[in-house]
């Protein structure tokens, strides 16, 4: 056992005899984050964790109390709200119903709860949160510099007077596409999320109450604007927004903000040069590369919906000295979608972040007209440089020096110069593996003589293993060049540790993948790619995060972005946010699963009932294109249900795409479940099973199931569909399992992997999928990072990094079955390991297991289910002969009279294991012969 579980099973177990008051809620979150800086105050959401340490602890009350100061709280005075004694044994998403909140203010809370004994306990430490700013309640005014050119970059200045100490001092700020802020010479961070500006753009909040003093005091910011992307970014007009707020002990406040009177330099030490002239279509004018269908036509897809003013026809600056050739609409991911960053730094003022920099010879902001834009508080977190690598092999060729940092790594370098003359030109290029030809991108940075020390931090990112530099003079010294490590800030909780040092090597891979391509936003591939977030890399990326990192709002990022641009039709584009004319069927179909999974893991119902009328607009768009005979959907568009390799035919009335559409109705049926509509409930299940027949009488041939209906060779992939939803008749799975079995290693791509996995790990096919993850070794031995496919594609695509979650759900058997897993399953795939381990992190607490194969047909499993939460354990049946259960010495299996035990619930046997149903608690159950 290890140590971490031990030490959990010990804490847990505390309380099996049980006492005293419960003790006070911890890991307080407002709207899903710890103290946020900024919240909307539309719905204000309240969450915390009971930290009960007694088996089958309950909470069956709360009282929240919201003030409008820490020394209110601390006096027992609510002066915002005071919920009173709420029945309820709900501790996730708790609507604020008090007095609306100002914009702008500090505001403290704190709750208690009462345990199943109906005893109150002490309140919880007072925790903060902060109000943000409404549309029409931002005083500051959009600027830039004056200039269109593209790969746009403004230097920012406003020097400000204070009468005296803020108790506290905002600052709101956000840009399209991206700032880098600066308060009295100290970053601050950079943002804001990739966004959209026209639907939901996003802001952030910075408390600099201890970076400010008496006097005088500086902003200070670069703006960046890339400016025109292909199909993978949002094309908006360049823009910085900032407002500061200042409160004083004596009640009185102060504001500023951007406006013509902040000083800007446009001519900055960015290179902005080789521009052309390009015309954007008008709305109606389709986009040659795009697939037709001639449905469209008729409204079946977007092209002909596109109504977003973006597209207006209008002349625009177009680089031309990008990493690619720029192409207008090229292929997927299109090109151009990262510039160059060239900075000469003979050009930087010196010290121009700071109080004491003359910015007298600055020219005046140019404000400009954004009304259009829409800003929300960003909730998902900040992009941050995280570590360093030093690299593991330094070589010299021909004047270029190779340096290799031993993984792939999204970020960017940090290079000191020591030797260069001024005027000289150091140029680095990225590659994803040591022997990549083609890089993924390159930066250039010219010299001003002296030791100088280089990091191209704003702007996109891109990734490496390799950088590979010429025009460094001197010796290059492992002291002078490294890698930063950048992404946005996570609490990695989640762990999985098995038998098979493979599965544990594949699993570390997977999670650092999908951790480190978030770049405010799921960014799956490199730099010169795709530059915003694609729904099926959504899935495969964010279940990584939602498994093993506590509380990340990335996940309810995701479905507000596509929710906000959903299309007039009902249909959602696939890359968001976006230029909208691309769209896959198959991967709109995420969108509901993105929506329930964020529900299940934060309880946030409020999600629920916004997205409701959305989810019910997509279905009808899908509906549109059923056989009625036989159930099937044929929708139009790009078809993918299976891409980056594989073979499984797409399009047509296939199984791939059937099996979602059930999944979505599924979902529909629980999603208006938990809003209480009975009748709407029922509609969609009875839909959800209206598509299961006609899959199971139109696909299935009675030992595997057809990809599509008019394709009859096996495809193991579409078998793997059925499995994964369930939709596979009971005595029907064991033959479908063998038929996969028996087709031998799959020719799989890395899109399908995802669902090719989960069909078999929730069938009990554990032993093939532990054998089949060698295909993985590739990337191991080459870069340490996930690829797009299997031996083909991006060498940093961490849409195959589904590992780093589906280890957890199967082989751990932790999945939640109610929203902020108030109750869960752990039903273990036990299949070709002798023992596995690990924890989910939860809105209730960290979920832990671990189960080991024995001698003699003996098989252990303990597991720690967090406070106010219910499990059901299903052990799985390993001996052959008789057995009994036990759990912590007590008989369970078969039930011995008068054979109580805490906690336990319920134990029952169903199919091929014995069913626990237990509360909270530390349990550790065991197979013995009889």
């Amino acid at each position: 056992m290890s140590k971490q579980l031990a030490l959990s099973l010990l804490a847990a177990s505390i309380a099996l005899e049980g006492f005293g008051e419960p003790a006070a809620p911890v890991g307080l979150l407002v709207n899903g984050v710890t103290q946020p800086l900024a919240i909307d105050r539309d719905v204000t959401r309240f969450t915390w964790r009971s930290a009960d340490s007694q088996r089958g602890a309950r909470q069956t009350a709360y009282e929240i109390l919201v003030a409008s100061s820490a020394e209110s709280l601390a006096a027992g005075k609510a002066d915002w709200w005071d919920s009173g004694k709420v029945a309820s044994d709900r501790s996730a998403s708790i609507e604020y119903a008090g007095r609306a909140l100002p914009p702008a203010a500090r505001c403290w809370w704190q709750v208690r709860t009462w345990d199943k004994d109906g005893q109150p306990g002490p309140y919880s430490g007072p925790a903060f949160f902060d109000t943000g700013l409404a549309q029409n309640e931002w005083t500051a005014r959009y600027v830039w510099d004056g200039t269109t050119n593209l790969n746009n970059f403004a230097y920012f200045r406003k020097t400000f007077l204070l009468k005296g100490k803020p108790k506290l001092a905002k600052v709101y700020v956000t840009a399209h596409n991206d700032y880098l802020l600066y308060c009295n010479g100290q970053l601050l961070g950079r943002g804001p999320a990739r966004c959209d500006p026209y639907f939901r753009g996003q802001y952030n909040a910075f408390d600099v109450t201890e970076l400010v003093r008496t006097g005088t005091n500086v902003f200070a910011a670069i703006g960046h604007w890339h400016g025109i992307y292909i199909n993978s970014a949002v094309t908006a007009k360049p823009a910085f927004l900032l407002e500061a707020r200042f409160d004083y002990p004596d009640g009185s406040s102060s504001t500023m903000g951007t406006d013509g009177s902040w000083k800007v330099l446009a001519h900055t030490a960015f290179i902005e040069t080789n521009t052309v002239l390009f015309h954007l279509p008008a709305p109606n004018k389709k986009r040659p590369s795009a697939p037709v269908d001639p449905r469209l036509e008729s409204g079946g897809a977007q092209p002909s919906d596109l109504d977003d003013p973006q597209w207006a026809s209008r002349t625009v600056v177009v680089r031309t000295d990008y990493h690619t050739t720029f192409t207008p609409f090229g292929g997927a991911g299109g090109a151009g979608n990262r510039a160059a960053i060239q900075f000469d730094s003979r050009l930087e003022p010196a010290g121009w972040q700071g109080v004491g920099f003359d910015d007298s010879g600055w020219a005046s902001a140019t404000v400009v007209d954004r009304s259009d834009y829409h800003w929300f508080a960003q909730m998902a977190p900040a992009e941050n440089e995280q570590a360093e690598l030093k690299p593991i092999d330094i070589a010299s060729t021909n004047g270029t020096w190779e340096v290799n940092f031993g993984r792939c790594i999204d970020g960017w370098p940090k290079l000191t110069m020591r030797a260069n003359y001024p005027g000289d030109a150091v140029r680095v290029q990225y590659f994803q593996t040591p022997d990549e030809r083609k890089p993924a991108g390159w930066d250039q940075y010219i010299c001003h003589g002296g030791t100088e020390t280089w990091k191209p931090d704003i702007g996109r990112h891109t990734s490496f293993q390799l950088i590979k530099i010429t025009g460094y003079a001197g010796e290059l010294k492992a002291s002078d060049v490294s890698g930063v490590w950048a992404y946005c800030d996570a609490e990695v909780a989640g762990r999985f540790h098995c038998s098979s040092e493979l599965l544990n090597s594949v699993y570390e891979m997977c999670e650092r993948s999908a951790r480190q391509n978030v770049q405010q936003g799921f960014i799956s591939v490199d730099a010169n790619r795709e530059q915003s977030e694609w729904t099926a890399d959504c899935w495969n990326i964010g279940n990584v995060l939602i498994y093993n990192h506590a509380h990340t709002m990335m996940l309810d990022q995701v479905v507000w972005n596509y929710a906000v641009e959903q299309l007039p039709n009902g249909n959602f584009p696939a890359c968001c946010p976006a230029q909208r004319s691309r769209c896959i069927p198959e991967w709109s179909m995420y969108w509901p699963m993105l929506l329930w999974q964020q529900y299940l893991f934060s309880g946030d119902s409020t999600l629920l009932r916004a997205m409701s009328p959305r989810l019910e607009a997509f279905l009808n768009w899908v509906k549109r294109f059923q056989d009625p005979a036989t159930k099937l959907i044929d929708p139009p568009g790009w078809r993918i249900s299976e891409y980056a390799g594989g073979n499984t035919p797409n399009g047509g009335y296939n199984t791939a795409t059937a099996c979602q559409y059930y999944e979505n109705l599924r979902i529909a049926s629980r999603v208006f479940s938990v809003l209480g509509e009975a009748n709407r409930s029922a509609l969609y299940l009875r839909q959800a099973e209206e598509v299961k027949a006609g899959i199971n009488s139109n696909l299935f041939n009675g030992e595997f199931y057809l990809a599509r209906t008019d394709r009859q060779e096996m495809f193991p992939l579409a078998s793997a569909w059925a499995l994964r939803f369930d939709l596979v008749p009971a005595e029907a799975k064991a033959k479908v399992l063998a038929a996969i079995l028996r087709a031998g290693k799959p020719n799989l791509g890395g899109y399908g992997g995802d669902a090719f996995y989960s069909g078999l790990l929730n069938a009990g096919g554990g032993d093939y999928v532990v054998r089949d993850l060698a295909r993985y070794r590739p990337m191991l031995q080459a870069n340490k990072a996930n690829w797009e496919g299997f031996g083909q594609g991006e060498a940093n695509h961490a849409w195959t990094a589904y590992p780093g979650y589906l280890f957890q759900k199967y082989i751990l058997g932790i999945q939640p079955t109610s929203g902020g897993f108030a109750t869960f399953d752990v039903r273990p795939e036990i299949g070709g390991l002798t023992f596995a381990e690990g924890a989910v992190p939860t809105v209730k607490g960290l979920i832990t297991t671990r189960w080991e194969k024995g001698a003699n047909e003996r098989f252990s499993l303990s597991v720690v289910v967090p406070p106010n939460t219910r499990a059901s354990i299903y052990i799985p049946r390993f001996s052959k002969a008789g057995f009994a259960l036990m759990e912590s010495g007590k008989r369970l299996w078969p039930p011995a009279p008068q054979s109580e035990d805490p906690g336990v619930l319920t134990v029952s046997e169903e199919d091929s294991a014995i069913k626990c149903v237990v509360g909270s608690g530390a349990y550790q159950f065991s197979e013995v012969p009889l």
